[in-house]
């Protein structure tokens, strides 16, 4: 635990269920496009309220130290960002002059000085990766990866994705660094049973990368629900992207990558459904209707319902 980190005082704050699943997404939004100070306010707000299990509030108190100590330039941003009352005060640092560095120069120097300190230090971030269940602070570690000067990380990312059944999830984060690293070529990776191929430097870098007939039935989602239901449509659309990323190189992602209207809307349907009955509403009649699902889609619609609970269960 560093000196900068403080237990953060508990308020009267209440989370209820689906306010912990907005604010989860929430916090990977942030990590994933690199606001390390927001999320660092947004985890110490978190952890000033009640309502959470013992489990999920260790989670996030291991992410906020992890944070505080591989991002100590964040303390300072997120002090500043005073997200919501009873947020925990952080101690000043000491005046900086303005520097025009970029966030991944932070990271390569930040990186550097800990390799300095720690000849071992790649090799235990490598080590992390492979331990334990999926969680936000691999998706940092990936970050640093991406920004490293270490000569051995590329090999060392081509290894780990071809030697380690990975969660599927990692596995896209690390394509992504090494297409970001400017890897490129033909790499076989295992999933499961399965061993897949890809081309490194086809791998999107963001939700624009992915082909149309992928996004569509998010897009779908969204013009259907997006005045009526604005949190449905939000909620599918993070979910869909990160389903995307779960089938990411398989049969299923290319088979998807090849539908038509009908496919999509089937498919579209689907995820409306699935992201209904989360939010507890119960309207698969309404939903066949408005995307047009006939006995011809049904087949499709419930091939769609099954992998996508398939998918939730995994990444849960």
């Amino acid at each position: 635990m560093t000196e900068d980190y403080k237990e953060p005082a508990k308020n009267n704050v209440i989370l209820f269920p689906k306010t912990h699943d907005y604010y989860q997404i929430e916090l990977t939004r942030m990590l994933e496009s690199e606001r390390y100070g927001e999320a660092i306010a947004l985890l110490q707000f978190l952890l000033t309220c009640d309502g959470e299990d013992e489990r999920i509030r260790e989670e996030w108190d291991a992410l906020l130290q992890w944070l505080v100590s591989a991002f100590p330039e964040a303390v300072r941003a997120a002090r500043d960002l005073n997200m919501a009352e009873g947020i925990a005060s952080w101690p000043e640092s000491t005046p900086e002059e303005e520097s025009e560095e970029t966030e991944q120069d932070i990271l390569r120097r930040q990186f550097q000085q800990k390799l300095n300190a720690d000849g071992q230090y790649t090799e235990r971030l490598f080590a992390t990766l492979v331990e334990g269940e999926m969680d936000d602070r691999k998706l940092l570690i990936l970050e640093q990866l991406a920004a490293a000067e270490d000569p051995g990380v590329n090999e060392a990312l081509a290894k780990l994705l071809k030697e380690e059944n990975l969660n599927s999830l990692l596995q896209f984060g690390i394509l992504q660094v090494m297409k970001r690293r400017g890897m490129h070529g033909e790499i076989r990776f295992p999933r499961g049973q399965e061993s897949l191929v890809v081309q490194i430097e086809d791998t999107p870098l963001d939700n624009s990368g992915f082909p149309e007939a992928a996004k569509a039935p998010a897009v779908r989602v969204n013009e259907a629900a997006s005045v009526r239901e604005p949190s449905l449509a939000y909620f599918a659309q993070e979910i869909w992207q990160q389903y995307l990323k779960h089938i990411y190189g398989s049969p299923s992602y290319e088979q998807l990558c090849g539908h038509g209207q009908e496919d999509s809307n089937a498919w579209a349907a689907a995820l409306h459904f699935i992201v209904a009955r989360m939010l507890r509403v119960d309207e698969e009649v309404e939903v066949k209707q408005l995307y047009g699902i006939t006995n011809e889609l049904r087949v499709q619609y419930e091939l769609a319902l099954r992998s996508l609970n398939r998918s939730l269960r995994v990444q849960s």
